[in-house]
């Protein structure tokens, strides 16, 4: 698994079949969780015009601070040696390495518009992580919609129509 890194070039690829399918796509990139990193990993690519906006949901930073997280929340373990080895047998087995595999640099470099959603009793992505990524958008529009109460990949369900309305609110600024 890519963690987003690699996946971000699978997105490229959908997104050129796309257009050669219909030249005249808009296209919303819409991901909750691995694939909200995947989006936001791709915003920081060159993408063609028809891309019009991002939406991500719940997405972590950068692969290296979720699993850092992960491994002492979960397993009261260290980031050293385990990330620094686990770090060397992905580069050797999956050609990158977790410091490159950042949504974070991508969306610092993201000039499309984009929505960031995340939950507040979020206890696999931490609600920081929100503020970080937020805060990193430097350039085009940007938006934040917070669901109180909400754990990993809920916000949809406990905000029922005001996600939905929030989603399509912003998408709509930039859909023809």
């Amino acid at each position: 698994m890519g963690m987003g890194w690699t996946d971000r070039k699978d997105i490229l690829e959908w997104i050129d079949w796309i257009l050669q399918q219909d030249s005249q796509a808009q296209i919303v990139l819409h991901g909750v969780s691995m694939g909200a990193a995947t989006v936001m990993m791709t915003s920081g690519e060159d993408t063609p015009d028809a891309v019009k906006v991002f939406v991500e949901d719940c997405g972590y930073t950068d692969v290296w601070d979720i699993f850092a997280s992960e491994l002492k929340l979960r397993f009261g373990l260290p980031e050293f040696p385990i990330m620094y080895i686990a770090d060397w047998i992905v580069n050797l087995r999956a050609g990158y390495r977790f410091s490159e595999a950042s949504a974070l640099k991508q969306v610092a470099v993201s000039e499309k518009p984009m929505m960031f959603i995340h939950g507040t009793a979020d206890d696999f992505v931490s609600f920081d992580m929100l503020d970080l990524l937020y805060g990193a958008k430097a350039y085009g529009d940007r938006e934040m919609l917070v669901a109180e109460g909400a754990g990993h990949g809920e916000s949809c369900y406990l905000l029922g129509d005001e996600y939905w309305d929030s989603v399509f609110s912003f998408v709509g600024r930039y859909i023809r």
